[in-house]
C-alpha cells in the first residue's frame, strides 16, 4: 500500500512538472509574438504521439494476448501455516495484466517529439514544381517524406525488435518454450507466433528496400557515392524487385507458418536471402565487368552532367552574379586600408590582453568605413569606479593597422575607456545563463512578469527553483528572460533551421543587436554531390532567414531571404507573424548586415565542383594547402570592396593551381554572394606560398604564428597577403610582419601600405573589370601554355572561354 502511494505521488508530482512547462513554454513563447509555434508544436506532437501510442500499444497487446491465450491457467503457491496451497490466478486479472504492460510498452515506444517539425514538412512541406529524372517523383519526396519514412522504419524495427524480446522471454515462463536436456522444446502455438513474428520483420525489410531504392539517388555507387548508369540499370531495378519479392515471401511465411509448414517457410527466407545476395552483390559486379568501357563513359558523362545540374540547384550556385563587383579594388593604396590583416579570433585575443577585458560573442563584426574595413568586439569588465558594476561597451578596431608594438588600433572613441557605445548588461548574449530574472521598469523586456504567485509558483515548479516562489525577486517589475543565450534562444524559436557558425555582433540605431545567419538543408536530397558544411555531411543547403535579436530587450526577428526556397518558404507561410522582410528594418541596421559566411562557402564548394551552367573554363579548386601554421584560425579573407560594403573572400584555383577568381559574399542591405574572375599572372599557388614565407624575415622563431595566405582583387589581379604574428603561450598577439606578392613583386614590412609599396588612399573607388584587350590576352596566354605542354583538352576550355568573351563584349 505504501510503495502504491509514493509511486503516484512521484507519477503526480513528474505529471504536474510537466503541466507547468507547458504552461510557461506558452507563456515565453507569447512573449515573443509566437504563440502559434507553441501551439503548432503541441498539436503535431500530440498527434505523432499519440498515433504512435496507438500502433505500438495495439501490437503490443495482440502479441501479450496471444501469449496469455496459450496459459490455460496460472497457478502460484500460497503458504498457510505450514501447508502450502496451490491458488489459481483469474484469468481476468491475467488480461488486464496484458493490456497494462501494452500500455507500458506503447508509452516507452511512442516516437520523441524531438523531430516534430520533421513531421509537418512531412504534411504541409510545399512542393519543389520538379520532379527527378528517373523516377519522376517530386524533389520534395526527397526532403520532407523520405527521411521521415526512414525515421518511421527504423521506429518499426525498435518496436518490433522489443516486442518480440517481450514475447520469447514470457514463452519461456511458460512450459511452451523451454530448454531440455540441451535442446530447445517450443510448441507448435509458439512456433506458429514467432512465424508470423518473422513474417512481420520480411515486411520491413521490403519497406527497407524500397526506402534504399529512393537513397540510391541521394547516395549512389560510382566516384564519390554518385548516382550512375549501373545504379540506374541495376540497382534500381534489382531494390524494386527485392522489395517486391520479399513481400510476397513474407505472405508466404505467414500462410505457412499459420498452416504448420516450416520447411515452406524456410524456403520462402532462404529464397529472399539469395536474391538479396545476387542482387546487391553478385549483379552489379557482373554489370560493371561486362560493360562496355566507351560506353559506359559516355553514360558517366551524362550522369555526371545531371549531377552537376543537381548541385548547381542544391547550394544556390544560380545565385552567384558572374562579375557583379567589377575587378575588386581599384588600386594597391586602396588596398592598404581597405584589407583587413587581422582575423576575429586573433583579434580578440589581443584587446583581451591588452585592455584585460572579456570578448563576448563568438566573432566581431564587420564594417566599412570611409577609412577603411574596422571590426567590432562586445567587451566585458567591472569598472571599479561604479561600485562593481559590470560594464559593456563596444569597441571599434582598425582591421586593415597596428600600432608601432603590433596591436590593434581602436578608433572612433567617443565616450570613457575608448569604447564606441557603453549599455548594462543584455539580456541576451553568448554564455549567458540559461535564465534570470531581471528588473524590468521600462517594460521592454521579452519576457515573462513575475509579479503575480501563479507565474511565480509555475515557473519555480517547471525550472525546479523554489527560490522563485519564496525569495526575494528584484524590484520594478521582475521578469523571467529565459534561454538567454542567442543560439539557445533562436533553437527553441526556430528549430527546424540550421544555425549558421558565427553569431556576430551589429551596431546600429544606439543599440547592440546580434545576427545568427538560418539555413535549411537536406541529406536526402537527390543527385547532387555531398559536401560537409556546418559539421554534417549535406546534400542540399540554402540560406532561409537571419535572425535578428535586440540585445537589450531579447526580442527575435526572423529577416527572411528574398528568394526562400520552398522548405523556407513552407515555415513563412506556417508562421507569417515570424518572419520579416528587409523593408522592416531601419536603413542603419539593414546596411549593417554581416555577410552570409556559410552560404558564400557552400556556394563557392559548389562552384568549384560545377561551375556556371554552360561554364567550361576550369576545373577549380580551394587554395589549399593555405600556408598557415596550425595555430592560426581558418577564416576567409576580408575586405571592404567598393559598391558592396564588407566582402568575405575565398580564391578558388584552376586545374593549374593558379588562381582564377574570387567568391565574394557581401554584407548589407544586398547580401549576395559574387564572382570576381581574375586574370592569370602565371603564380602557382605552391610557389606563392613559397615566395611568402622565403620573404618572412622572421626565421624560426617558435612564437611567431603565421596566418593563411589570403586574396584580394585589386584591378582583376591578386594580391596575396599573409601576416604573422608574435604569440607566446598565455601572451597577447601583436603583429610583427606582413608579407605580400603581388604580380612578381614580393615585400614584406610591418604595415600593409609599407609591404604592398603603395600609400594608402582616404577612401575606395569602384573599377571597371579589365578590358577586352586583358581578358582577351590572358586567356591567349592560356591556350599557349596548354598548348605547350599538349593539354588539349585546357586548351579547349580556353577557347570556349575566349569565344564567350568575345560575343559577351560590345
Amino acid at each position: 500500500m505504501a510503495v502504491g502511494v509514493v509511486a503516484a505521488m512521484a507519477l503526480l508530482l513528474l505529471l504536474g512538472r510537466w503541466l507547468a512547462a507547458l504552461y510557461t513554454d506558452l507563456l515565453w513563447f507569447d512573449s515573443l509574438g509566437a504563440r502559434a509555434v507553441w501551439e503548432t508544436r503541441i498539436a503535431t506532437t500530440v498527434l505523432l504521439g499519440g498515433a504512435t501510442f496507438v500502433i505500438a500499444g495495439l501490437f503490443a497487446a495482440a502479441n501479450f494476448y496471444a501469449v496469455r491465450h496459450s496459459v490455460v491457467s496460472l497457478v502460484l503457491p500460497r503458504r498457510v501455516g505450514n501447508l502450502e496451497i496451490g491458488e489459481e490466478v483469474p484469468g481476468r486479472y491475467l488480461t488486464i495484466a496484458v493490456a497494462l504492460l501494452a500500455a507500458a510498452v506503447g508509452a516507452i515506444l511512442t516516437l520523441p517529439s524531438a523531430g516534430w517539425h520533421q513531421a509537418f514538412l512531412a504534411r504541409r512541406g510545399r512542393s519543389f514544381g520538379e520532379s527527378d529524372p528517373y523516377f519522376g517523383t517530386d524533389l520534395g519526396f526527397f526532403v520532407y517524406r523520405l527521411p521521415f519514412e526512414t525515421r518511421l522504419h527504423l521506429w518499426a524495427v525498435i518496436v518490433l525488435a522489443s516486442v518480440t524480446g517481450l514475447v520469447v522471454l514470457l514463452y519461456a515462463l511458460t512450459p511452451s518454450l523451454r530448454w531440455d536436456r540441451g535442446h530447445v522444446h517450443i510448441s507448435a502455438y509458439v512456433r506458429r507466433h514467432l512465424t508470423i513474428l518473422g513474417a512481420v520483420l520480411m515486411l520491413l525489410v521490403a519497406w527497407s528496400d524500397r526506402l534504399a531504392m529512393y537513397r540510391l539517388l541521394a547516395v549512389g555507387g560510382g566516384t564519390g557515392h554518385a548516382f550512375s548508369a549501373i545504379d540506374h540499370r541495376v540497382g534500381v531495378p534489382v531494390l524494386l524487385l527485392l522489395a517486391l519479392l520479399t513481400l510476397c515471401a513474407s505472405l508466404v511465411v505467414a500462410w505457412a507458418g499459420w498452416t504448420g509448414q516450416p520447411r515452406l517457410a524456410f524456403l520462402a527466407v532462404t529464397s529472399v536471402l539469395a536474391a538479396a545476395l545476387l542482387g546487391r552483390g553478385v549483379a552489379p559486379f557482373i554489370a560493371r565487368r561486362t560493360s562496355d568501357r566507351a560506353t559506359t563513359a559516355m553514360d558517366d558523362r551524362a550522369y555526371r552532367a545531371t549531377r552537376l545540374a543537381y548541385t548547381r540547384r542544391a547550394f544556390g550556385v544560380d545565385r552567384i552574379r558572374p562579375e557583379s563587383l567589377g575587378a575588386g579594388l581599384a588600386s594597391l593604396g586602396d588596398a592598404a586600408t581597405h584589407v583587413a590583416v587581422w582575423d576575429a579570433v586573433t583579434l580578440a585575443r589581443a584587446a583581451e590582453r591588452q585592455r584585460r577585458v572579456r570578448v563576448v560573442g563568438e566573432t566581431a563584426g564587420w564594417l566599412r568605413a570611409d577609412a577603411g574595413i574596422h571590426a567590432l568586439l562586445v567587451e566585458h569588465t567591472a569598472d571599479p569606479t561604479l561600485a562593481a558594476r559590470d560594464v559593456w561597451g563596444i569597441a571599434r578596431f582598425d582591421a586593415a593597422s597596428a600600432d608601432e608594438r603590433g596591436a590593434p588600433v581602436r578608433v572612433n572613441a567617443r565616450t570613457r575607456g575608448g569604447d564606441e557605445l557603453v549599455f548594462d548588461e543584455p539580456a541576451v548574449y553568448d554564455s549567458a545563463p540559461r535564465y534570470s530574472v531581471l528588473s524590468d521598469s521600462l517594460r521592454r523586456l521579452a519576457g515573462v512578469e513575475m509579479s503575480t504567485t501563479r507565474s511565480r509558483f509555475f515557473h519555480a515548479w517547471s525550472l525546479q527553483n523554489f527560490r522563485l516562489l519564496i525569495g526575494e525577486l528584484p524590484a520594478d517589475r521582475p521578469t523571467m528572460v529565459r534561454f538567454r543565450s542567442v543560439r539557445d534562444r533562436v533553437r527553441e524559436l526556430a528549430p527546424w533551421f540550421v544555425q549558421g557558425s558565427d553569431v556576430t555582433p551589429v551596431v546600429a540605431d544606439d543599440s547592440l543587436y546580434w545576427t545568427l545567419d538560418l539555413y535549411v538543408a537536406s541529406s536526402s536530397y537527390p543527385l547532387s554531390e555531398r559536401f560537409t558544411i556546418l559539421g554534417e555531411e549535406r546534400g542540399y543547403l540554402q540560406h532561409a532567414a537571419t535572425a535578428v535579436l535586440h540585445a537589450a530587450s531579447g526580442r527575435v526577428r526572423l529577416l527572411a531571404d528574398a528568394n526562400p526556397d520552398p522548405i523556407a518558404a513552407t515555415w513563412m507561410a506556417a508562421f507569417p507573424t515570424l518572419f520579416i522582410r528587409s523593408t522592416a528594418l531601419s536603413p542603419a541596421l539593414r546596411g549593417a548586415l554581416q555577410p552570409a559566411s556559410d552560404a558564400g562557402y557552400t556556394q563557392a564548394l559548389a562552384f568549384a565542383a560545377a561551375g556556371f551552367r554552360g561554364d567550361s573554363l576550369e576545373v577549380r579548386h580551394f587554395a589549399v594547402p593555405d600556408g598557415g601554421d596550425s595555430a592560426s584560425t581558418r577564416e576567409p579573407g576580408r575586405a571592404s570592396l567598393p559598391g558592396s560594403g564588407v566582402n568575405f573572400l575565398w580564391p578558388l584555383l584552376d586545374g593549374q593551381d593558379r588562381v582564377r577568381g574570387i567568391i565574394a559574399a557581401a554584407g548589407g542591405g544586398d547580401r549576395a554572394t559574387s564572382w570576381i574572375p581574375l586574370m592569370a599572372d602565371g603564380a602557382h599557388w605552391g610557389g606563392v606560398v613559397d615566395r611568402l614565407r622565403a620573404a618572412d624575415t622572421l626565421g624560426r622563431e617558435n612564437a611567431i604564428v603565421r596566418s593563411p595566405v589570403r586574396v584580394s582583387p585589386v584591378g582583376g589581379r591578386p594580391l596575396y597577403v599573409q601576416p604573422a604574428y608574435r604569440w607566446r603561450p598565455g601572451g597577447s598577439p601583436s603583429l610583427v610582419r606582413i608579407a605580400t606578392l603581388f604580380g612578381d613583386t614580393v615585400r614584406s614590412a610591418l604595415t600593409l601600405g609599407d609591404a604592398i609599396g603603395a600609400a594608402p588612399t582616404p577612401a575606395i573607388r569602384p573599377v571597371a573589370l579589365p578590358g577586352i584587350r586583358e581578358r582577351a590576352e590572358s586567356l591567349y596566354r592560356t591556350m599557349r601554355e596548354a598548348l605547350g605542354r599538349g593539354d588539349w583538352a585546357g586548351f579547349g576550355r580556353a577557347m570556349d572561354a575566349l569565344g564567350v568573351t568575345l560575343r559577351s563584349s560590345p
